[in-house]
């Protein structure tokens, strides 16, 4: 997931729980890249209705995300 922000928003994030928006490394247009660039990586459709902005927070955030939009699951648990 590191290596996706890399390539999405050329942030380079040192952690997996460190919070992405507080550190000023995610904001509004970067989540909207970074949706973008879940849905091409993982063949995957981001559903609008499903998004949480705590689901952003942090690189494992943003991993359970996409592992709960693989199982099929929109929201978060």
């Amino acid at each position: 997931m590191e290596g996706l922000l890399l390539r999405a928003l050329g942030v380079q994030v040192s952690g997996s729980s460190g919070d992405l928006i507080e550190a000023g490394l995610l904001d509004s247009l970067g989540l909207v890249e970074l949706l973008f660039a879940i849905e091409q990586e993982f063949h995957l459709e981001v559903p609008l209705h499903g998004i949480e902005i705590d689901d952003f927070r942090s690189v494992e955030r943003i991993a359970a995300f996409v592992a709960r939009l693989q199982a099929g699951e929109a929201t978060a648990a």
